[in-house]
């Protein structure tokens, strides 16, 4: 019969303490599919910046993300800092968590915004 002690380790379950999940004390390395989605997360943010600019060069296109229509107005050509402090955040984020689904979810999202800047061109 195993303890729950050893349960827990065994099947690396969330530790708990005073009813809270804390994370793994272990600390396991990150999986390699984690780095590599985390990877091309970065460069696909690299990537809608730069579409993006080029995309509203051209005359007719508009932004649709209200957030980022609102940085722009405001602050200019530096409109792009609040969008890459915010993927730093969520980049921080996927460094703690161990499934590989909510990044391959923003994955697959800024695939679509990029290709959509794209065909804008």
């Amino acid at each position: 019969m195993s303890s729950e002690k050893s349960w827990n380790s065994a099947y690396g379950r969330p530790h708990m303490r005073f009813g809270t999940v804390v994370a793994d004390p272990t600390g396991r390395p990150l999986p390699p599919l984690n780095w590599a989605l985390l990877i091309l997360f970065i460069a696909l943010q690299v990537a809608d910046v730069v579409t993006t600019n080029y995309a509203l060069a051209v005359p007719g296109n508009w932004e649709i993300n209200p957030l980022m229509e609102f940085a722009q107005a405001h602050l200019g050509p530096s409109w792009w800092i609040p969008k890459i402090a915010a993927a730093g955040l969520a980049a921080a984020v996927v460094l703690h968590i161990r499934r590989p689904w909510p990044i391959a979810c923003a994955v697959s999202y800024y695939v679509l915004i990029v290709s959509g800047n794209l065909t804008c061109l």
